[in-house]
């Protein structure tokens, strides 16, 4: 097996060590996540409970052609 430079040693080092910090980072930012209030559950279970009376009430929009414009037979 062949010896790396000290510059393709150096680089590695370098990655290894930003590869580290990420994950340290990401894995810090995760657990200072807040949990989500109670109120959201409640209000997600209230939308579930009415979606299909919400969708219901929603305007419909024209119908689309038939055929595109222009088309004569």
């Amino acid at each position: 097996m062949a010896s790396s430079s000290p510059s393709d040693r150096s680089s590695r080092v370098a990655t290894c060590l930003v590869l580290i910090l990420l994950v340290v980072t990401l894995r810090e930012a995760s657990a200072t996540r807040p949990l989500r209030p109670a109120d959201d559950v409640k209000d997600q279970a209230i939308v579930d409970k009415y979606a299909p009376l919400l969708l219901t009430m929603l305007p419909r929009g024209p119908a689309p052609p038939l055929a595109p414009s222009g088309w004569h037979e």
